[in-house]
């Protein structure tokens, strides 16, 4: 078996609850790996301000510290957890490249296709200046499309690839954003199990409690901050 050399590096994940870095918040979890986490509060605009604009100059989380150097990317920070406990099994092991390649398609497809679909679903405001209903409308039909080929991948053995694979929690994360922003998901009967299929991973289970947690935090900064406000 593939274990890790050296000293573990220090990490620090910045989060903000709900957004797709709790995927990340599952991988360190399942891994294994101390670390700290330091929220974002993006609701109240946090990741606007230049102290953290110095970390992600993008404003976005997940942003993951390691031993002092910043790490952006969903996909990058998975893949590098990943590789540091490689034991963990958040990635099964290819089998050949091209079973390699069909795990990074995976990460693609959550990122790259999936991600932007269900921020204009959620958020379609924040990616035009002209009607967001119709960027709303457009990313229905995208996400339609997405879901079906989603849904279809896990008929198999319900998973991404033929196991389990931390694919599925980034895919799962889509799936309660679009689910949130009112998409009917009635008709993808596998993408509808996939949350009941991962909560039987104690680490899925941390990563909503971390949720819940993260979110009583936020909100007791936010009032103390309303107290002292002017």
């Amino acid at each position: 078996m593939t274990t890790t050399r050296g000293p573990t590096p220090e990490l620090t994940l910045h989060h903000f609850p709900g957004a797709c870095s709790q995927v990340c918040v599952f991988a360190l979890e399942h891994a294994g790996l101390p670390y700290q986490l330091r929220l974002v509060d993006l609701a109240s605009g946090e990741q606007s301000q230049p102290a953290y604009g110095a970390i992600s100059p993008l404003g976005k989380v997940p942003a993951l510290i390691v031993d002092g150097e910043v790490l952006t990317e969903n996909a990058a920070i998975q893949t590098y957890i990943a590789a540091l406990r490689p034991q963990a099994g958040l990635f099964p092991e290819p089998r050949s490249p091209l079973e390699a390649a069909r795990l990074q398609a995976g990460l693609s497809f959550c990122g790259g296709a999936l991600h932007p679909t269900v921020r204009g679903l959620a958020n379609p405001q924040r990616i035009t200046d002209g009607d967001p209903e119709g960027v709303r409308r457009k990313s229905a039909e995208l996400a339609a499309k997405s879901f079906k080929v989603a849904d279809q991948r896990l008929a198999k053995s319900g998973w991404w690839l033929d196991t389990f694979s931390v694919v599925d929690v980034y895919l799962n994360w889509a799936v309660s954003v679009a689910r949130n922003a009112g998409f009917d998901f009635s008709g993808y009967a596998r993408l509808e199990g996939l949350q009941a299929r991962l909560s039987e991973l104690p680490a899925f289970r941390r990563m909503l409690e971390i949720e819940e947690q993260s979110r009583a935090t936020l909100a007791q900064q936010r009032a103390a901050r309303a107290k002292v406000a002017p």
